[in-house]
């Protein structure tokens, strides 16, 4: 047992040798089921490692391996088929959010210059024009739709995925070796994650393989996931959190990974898939939660459900655990099996972890940021502290650059320094050294460590607004959008804690009222602010759902500023 109470297994050196390892001990098992048109199909270890074979031959011969693969889409096989291979074949992958605009899109996709495009036909009409992007030889397209198939050499241009699997195919069986020969080097760029932002502020994190492998072997120690395991993937697979736990740590245990293809359907897939594990962000956490108490109530049962849990945390005292008897109805909501959650992404509420455990389900608090790919720290089952996100993960270190004392906590910006902290970010020299200090990477977040080494955060930084499905917004890109409309002077985006625990992205507007009175709208706020929201719900047709304006404040007043005149962010209430 390791140091999380969980048993160790073999550790990973990197991608190709953990693919073929894997497939060679379980050929058979299912790694991917997920559906498609209707029907239930299913990708085995030993099919995973065909497919990537097959896919590195291909990119090798045609030009492309070691150059830059944008992927984009739905979590599908031939997404992860994608970055393995890309990987495998000494080239970088750049995985992209399929709720960017196509603006975004080509924008990402030529400032790292990427030869190859993967991605899913929903996404069409990004790609009418190949021209629009200079860059890109191949976009490959994914679809389930019925194909006529080729095994020949494709031209430049749009071709399909299966395609292109079958001409790698071909390739394999006349000898080629690119999957084997193609040397590894750990320390090589393999990955470019942006964060949020337009183009031309998103910073692009540059990570190596040695980064990810290191964040896969200690999510492995951290998590408990056996191949005895059954994860439900939820989160969108372009994230490193889900990558990285959800996709990638299933693939070195040899668990099984059942995709959710509906956020709209995710206790229907729960009782599909009938998951062991999940890895989730808190909005799906509280979401469930609120959905077991709902239907409680709904049923008349609350009340029962209630002193079932007084009788459930007195026997657990004497080492007693009834909650298989008493919280099935409960455990049958995630379909009967499931024993733990690791939640990660976002502030999540100490007091679920409790509830979770008389339930019965083990609800773990993580801590992660894109460039540490993504893992910092995970609370130990055995040592499961509510309000904490635990310790630093095996082999890494966090340390407070004390700033304030509070109850005699030290509390100050969190660093944190291990073999996954990113090489730095993408053409952005002086970013990197802003957040670099030394071999310490300043994490942006304020916390405090307890006398056992456990992290607990007591607020952000920056000014980046966390959602509860773990996006980040960053308010000065909305605040660049606001600014554009003619009646608003001064601006300030926040995230607003709702009544449901939501945040809620909300504009804070001083408007310019001598211009409204110039336009004959008047100096009334009620008549400024009318026309003022109309030009917002212009706006939010133009952005991403998780990006759009849901809150709109108005003030007499211009924003309290410094002296050289920037807006004063921390006395906004």
């Amino acid at each position: 047992m390791n140091e999380f109470g969980h048993k160790t297994v073999r550790q990973a050196y990197d991608l190709r040798s953990m693919l073929q390892f894997t497939a060679a001990r379980l050929p058979e098992k299912d790694y991917l089921i997920y559906k498609r048109d209707g029907a239930l199909e299913s990708l085995t270890y030993g099919g995973l490692e065909e497919r990537v074979r097959a896919l590195v031959e291909a990119l090798a011969e045609l030009g492309v391996a070691g150059e830059s693969v944008a992927i984009i889409g739905e979590t599908s096989p031939e997404w992860v088929i994608s970055y393995l291979a890309t990987v495998i074949a000494g080239g970088t992958v750049v995985p992209l959010d399929r709720e960017l605009s196509c603006e975004a899109v080509h924008g990402f996709t030529e400032k790292v210059g990427c030869r190859f495009v993967v991605y899913s036909s929903k996404l069409d009409s990004f790609f009418e024009n190949t021209s629009d992007f200079p860059s890109v030889s191949y976009f490959v397209r994914i679809s389930s739709e019925t194909e006529e198939l080729s095994s020949d050499r494709p031209e430049k241009g749009i071709c399909s995925f299966l395609s292109l699997l079958n001409y790698g195919r071909s390739l394999v069986e006349e000898g080629r070796s690119a999957f084997e020969d193609t040397p590894v080097d750990l320390e090589r760029v393999c990955a470019i994650l942006f964060t949020s932002g337009t183009t031309g502020t998103s910073k692009g994190v540059m990570l190596c393989q040695k980064n990810i492998i290191h964040a896969v072997n200690v999510s492995h120690r951290c998590t408990g996931f056996t191949e005895d395991d059954t994860i439900v993937s939820v989160l969108p697979i372009h994230h490193t959190y889900e990558m990285t736990c959800g996709i990638l740590t299933p693939l070195l245990l040899g668990a099984t990974v059942c995709i959710n293809d509906s956020l709209k359907y995710i206790v229907r897939n729960f009782q599909l898939f009938r998951p062991t594990g999940l890895v989730l962000v808190p909005l799906f956490v509280t979401t469930v939660y609120k959905k077991i108490w709902e239907t409680a109530r709904k049923s008349k049962r609350d009340k029962l459900l209630q002193g079932a849990m007084t009788v459930s945390k007195s026997l657990r005292r004497f080492r007693i655990d009834p909650s298989s008897l008493l919280f099935k109805s409960v455990r049958d909501v995630f379909g009967g099996r499931l024993r733990r959650i690791i939640c990660g992404g976002a502030p999540m509420p100490a007091e679920l972890v409790e509830e979770f455990d008389t339930f019965g389900i083990k609800l773990c608090q993580g801590y992660g940021i894109t460039e540490c790919a993504p893992l910092i720290s995970v609370c130990p089952e055995k040592d499961n502290r509510p309000g904490s996100v635990g310790p630093a993960v095996p082999g890494c270190s966090v340390k407070i650059d004390p700033e304030t004392e509070e109850d005699g906590r030290i509390i100050g910006e969190i660093l944190f320094k291990g073999p996954n902290v990113m090489k730095g970010y993408f053409q952005d020299e002086e970013a990197t050294r802003q957040v670099m200090d030394g071999a310490w990477f300043r994490t942006g977040d304020y916390g405090y460590l307890d006398e056992d080494g456990f992290i607990y955060i007591t607020g952000r930084k920056k000014n980046v607004i966390v959602l509860n499905n773990g996006k980040n917004v960053f308010p000065e890109e909305i605040e660049e959008y606001l600014q554009k409309i003619e009646l608003v002077k001064e601006c300030v985006v926040v995230g607003r804690s709702q009544e449901d625990g939501t945040v809620q992205v909300t504009a804070l507007i001083y408007p310019d009222f001598a211009r409204a009175l110039e336009m004959g709208i008047g100096e009334d706020i009620s008549e400024v602010g009318r026309v003022i929201k109309e030009e917002i719900a212009s706006l939010n047709r133009t952005l991403p759902s998780f990006k759009q304006i849901r809150g709109i404040e108005m003030q007499r007043t211009e924003f309290e500023k410094n002296t050289s005149k920037k807006i004063i962010r921390y006395k906004i209430k």
